[in-house]
């Protein structure tokens, strides 16, 4: 049986949520709070598997609370309202969270995901990662691919270009890996930097920086030798950023 622990300010959501796991067999519910200093004494006291974590609260933030804690033993799904700039966060640490106001179904699912895993919870590195871009995003210039049973770390200079496959984005890599991911292309293009990366075709996003030059007939070759396509509709945007590129 998991063990949950929510930790959320708005004591309407925070019973609702409590509410939800009252006839369930497989869960328990082992505390409920709406504060960092609250939390870290539930967290010492009951050791959750789960922690439903609000992003803010009255004194601090979520990442507050995981700084005083050891991560890996336990799960964390964040709670936030739409705020694009919490979420980009925690997207780039790969983190799972949901949105207020909470949909059941949607918790339900993200409950289930983490009672499949096979892994460990919440890993430091992914935490540093996302608490950087949080707390200062223009000095971090990392991301977490994130699989089923692993992760990687990798640089925003590592990332040659993306290609889109369906559901599913590959990242080819400067030192000739490739690193599947069941993302869209979509989403890395919202996360990426715009400084750093173009999409030059519905199906690729390249790293400006690894771009060797430009053939007429409507493609690029970088640097690594791999030739990417320029759609008909992005060629302008593309010879902007080059003629802009070439002037600096």
């Amino acid at each position: 049986m998991k063990r949950i622990l929510v930790v959320e300010d708005e004591p309407l959501i925070r019973n609702s949520i409590v509410r939800i796991f009252d006839n369930r067999t497989d869960v328990v519910v082992v505390g409920s709070c709406g504060s960092v200093e609250a939390a870290l004494v539930m967290i010492s006291g009951t050791s959750p598997d789960i922690i439903l974590l609000d992003i803010n609260l009255p004194d601090g933030t979520g990442f507050d609370i995981l700084d005083q804690v050891r991560p890996g033993g336990f799960h964390v799904i964040f709670i936030t309202a739409y705020n694009d700039f919490a979420i980009k966060a925690i997207k780039y640490g790969a983190l799972d969270y949901l949105l207020k106001p909470l949909n059941e179904e949607e918790l339900e699912l993200a409950i289930r995901k983490i009672m499949e895993e096979k892994t460990p919870g919440i890993h430091e590195n992914q935490l540093s990662v996302s608490k950087q871009h949080y707390r200062e995003p223009e000095k971090d210039n990392r991301i977490v691919l994130r699989f089923q049973q692993y992760f990687d770390i990798v640089s925003f200079e590592d990332i040659a270009f993306c290609k889109s496959d369906g559901g599913y984005t590959t990242f080819f890599m400067t030192d000739g890996r490739e690193i599947m991911i069941s993302k869209t292309l979509k989403e890395y293009e919202e996360l990426l930097p715009e400084k750093l990366f173009i999409r030059t075709h519905r199906s690729y996003l390249v790293n400006k920086r690894f771009i060797d030059r430009y053939h007429k007939e409507g493609y690029l070759v970088l640097r690594n030798g791999k030739e990417i396509p320029i759609s008909t509709r992005r060629r302008d945007y593309v010879m902007d950023f080059l003629d802009s590129f070439l002037t600096v």
